[in-house]
């Protein structure tokens, strides 16, 4: 099976049509999409709709739920709670409907996916460095997890009771490792590099590869700044932080 595996596309139309315009040349067997549709960005519901069109299996992220009142936004920074309070308002019945759905966790024979970790995903903690990975493992029974939420591409690997971290473009799973793989961000990079991310999962050959693509960000930045939006997210995007 391949499955192509996204996250955080933070209303980031631009940026979401080229990955689906990617997605289109690749044979996909499953699209899973680890969370945060909305938030940040200027088009919640054109990027909800093209969710829609790949008809994908959806994971709940932070974002997601603050614009659904799921929790509150007290530990939102300044510009994160603008932006949540703007889509609140901007968001269709339909697509707060659909949000509605986003599963918490999603598990497969093989793998689990969650949007943030395994340790009360629901509270949306972070694993940012090899002390959460090892405290995440201990949470699900799977080889591989696949995660989003910092916005940072990177692979956790449990081997032989040691925990190493990985920013390489393709991981090939081994037979006696473990690994938390978290997919970036296709909306809002932080990892210091401001293309897209994307990832593909091989199941059959045991292969995650990850992608790097180019998109209009002045455009994507120019919306943003057009509906008034904090002017750091449109500053953001540029230089992937």
């Amino acid at each position: 099976m391949k499955y192509a595996i996204f996250s955080d596309i933070h209303a980031n139309l631009p940026a979401f049509r080229t990955a689906v315009e990617f997605y289109k040349k690749e044979d996909i067997d499953i699209f899973i999409f680890n969370g945060d549709i909305v938030g940040y960005g200027a088009d919640p519901n054109p990027c909800t709709e093209l969710l829609k069109e790949l008809n994908p299996v959806n994971l709940a992220g932070n974002h997601d739920w603050a614009v659904l009142e799921k929790i509150g936004i007290e530990f939102f920074n300044p510009y994160a709670k603008a932006a949540v309070n703007w889509t609140k308002k901007e968001i269709s019945q339909d697509n707060r409907e659909y949000l509605k759905t986003f599963k918490m966790v999603y598990r497969e024979k093989n793998f689990v996916c969650v949007h943030s970790a395994m340790i009360e995903p629901h509270k949306f903690p972070y694993i940012l460095d090899e002390l959460d990975a090892r405290e995440n493992f201990r949470c699900f029974r799977e080889k591989l997890c696949f995660i989003g939420h910092s916005h940072r591409q990177e692979t956790y690997v449990l081997k032989n009771g040691r925990i190493s971290r990985s920013g390489e473009k393709a991981i090939k799973l081994e037979e006696n490792c473990r690994y938390i793989c978290n997919v970036g961000s296709a909306g809002q990079p932080r990892d210091g590099d401001p293309r897209l991310c994307l990832s593909l999962y091989d199941s059959s050959r045991g292969v995650i590869t990850f992608e790097r693509l180019n998109y209009d960000i002045k455009e994507a930045a120019d919306r943003i700044l057009k509906q008034g939006l904090p002017e750091i997210l449109a500053l953001r995007l540029y230089k992937g932080l």
